[in-house]
């Protein structure tokens, strides 16, 4: 996986999109998603690589 170097919060935040839209388009909760990003450094591979495919599709769709 790439090194990231910006966090999933300022990825969304630069898209304009907002936390409701991604949870959505990754399948899980908004709380879930507020939950993972604000212990970001914290989650698996398989949680980042939803939220920013999740980001990616939605980026894509605009």
């Amino acid at each position: 996986m790439a090194v990231q170097t910006q966090s999933l919060n300022q990825l969304i935040k630069s898209n304009k999109l907002n936390y409701f839209q991604v949870a959505h388009q990754a399948g899980i909760n908004r709380a879930t998603l507020w939950g993972w990003l604000k212990f970001e450094d914290d989650m698996t591979a398989d949680q980042r690589n939803k939220v920013l495919t999740a980001i990616q599709e939605l980026s894509n769709g605009k």
